[in-house]
């Protein structure tokens, strides 16, 4: 096994720059306001609409059945109940079947984009019509019209036509999420479609003089020596997918604000030449959809959960940063189900989390890296799938 090691996810944290203070972000279409995390903007929407009905009234969000758990403890938090409902085989999108056959009509509709992978949500539109919230979870995706690597301003910053279908829009600034700033969240409402959103954020609290410290030591673990050596501690257990309750929202601390427009400018304007490279040598997960949008990971279905497993081990062996991502069907992550009403099995969800494995794409990834993924992909191209099978 090789020492060093790529990391699954670690876009760069940036140093403060001036360059950027008097462009701020704006976008066309959009209000937005700057919290602690991506879970904490979900849970602000969340709490907000719990807050404009009875509090008798029962609430429920429709959640996928392959997506991380953060969105269960966002529904918690607001006194709203999740309720899953699986994706399609063909395409990433939910099981709109199951939608229609819900007792009720869902009060809330919560679509995660998976990898950079946004669902159609003027489908889900036409299906429940105007009176459900719809809700675009972007924590793994900076939302793009189109993957460019000249943009100059965030001024008046286009989304694409179907994120003006949702009437919120979050994202995330953690770890291993696209932009990244060590933590922070983005809650955006559609001025169009909600007349006022007064949300209860706390002030954000002091900020830290640490933070430059910690930012130093994040990208210096993230080099591929310094990772490798850390992912052998035992008990370690890096990149496990656990259940955290969400406790509160805050406003983003103004460290975090003051880098913003910068991060998000850094990572927009990256080259996706390393995915395209994998593009042209795999076809990945849902290939008309994962193909057309710049990618967190790079996600590659196989056959069978021992095929995944096998190369898991041969990737990572080689030092390539594999991942598994999701190792459970939402339901099955521990303490996720006691929160949760599930009234259809998940096969697709099941079959996803079996069978996923993941490539990094960040800037520590380079060419000779790619080649050594291809040549592991074409030994084994027996064990490879595009989608999961139709489950009909």
């Amino acid at each position: 096994m090789k020492w060093s090691q790529l990391a699954p996810v670690g876009t760069r944290v940036l140093p403060r720059s001036r360059d950027y203070l008097p462009s701020p972000l704006t976008f066309s279409g959009f209000d937005y306001s700057l919290v602690n995390s991506g879970t904490a903007a979900l849970g602000a929407i969340l709490a907000w609409y719990r807050k404009q009905h009875d509090a008798g009234q029962a609430l429920t969000a429709v959640i996928p059945g392959y997506t991380c758990p953060d969105l269960v403890a966002a529904c918690v938090y607001a006194g709203v109940t999740p309720v899953i409902v699986d994706l399609t085989a063909d395409r990433y999108q939910l099981n709109n079947e199951h939608i229609a056959q819900l007792d009720k009509k869902p009060d809330i509709i919560i679509c995660p984009a998976l990898f950079g992978m946004s669902m159609d949500l003027a489908q889900i539109r036409a299906l429940v019509g105007d009176e459900t919230l719809i809700i675009e979870d972007n924590a793994q995706w900076f939302p793009e019209v189109s993957v460019t690597s000249s943009l100059v301003s965030l001024k008046q910053y286009a989304l694409p036509a179907h994120t003006h279908q949702a009437d919120f829009f979050i994202t995330s600034f953690g770890r291993g999420k696209p932009v990244n700033l060590m933590g922070g969240g983005l809650v955006a409402w559609n001025t169009a479609r909600v007349s006022s959103f007064e949300p209860d954020i706390a002030p954000a609290p002091q900020s830290s003089s640490m933070f430059d410290i910690k930012r130093r030591l994040f990208n210096t673990v993230c080099r591929p020596g310094f990772y490798g050596a850390i992912s052998r501690f035992p008990g370690l257990n890096l990149g496990a997918t656990v259940y955290h309750p969400l406790h509160e929202v805050h406003a983003m601390d103004a460290i975090r604000q003051e880098r913003l427009t910068a991060s998000i400018l850094a990572y927009l304007r990256q080259p996706v030449h390393i995915q395209t490279m994998l593009q042209q040598a795999v076809t990945p997960l849902w290939a008309p959809q994962s193909t057309q949008c710049r990618l967190l990971r790079f996600p590659i279905l196989t056959q069978s959960k021992q095929a995944r497993n096998h190369l898991l081990r041969i990737f990572n062996e080689a030092g390539l940063g594999a991942s598994a991502m999701y190792g459970e069907p939402l339901y099955d992550i521990d303490g996720v189900a006691s929160d949760c009403q599930a009234p259809f099995s998940t096969p697709v969800s099941k079959l996803i989390a079996e069978r996923l494995l993941t490539l990094p794409l960040h800037h520590h990834v380079k060419k000779h890296h790619v080649h050594r993924m291809v040549t592991i992909l074409d030994d084994n191209r027996q064990w490879l799938a595009d989608a999961p099978p139709n489950q009909d």
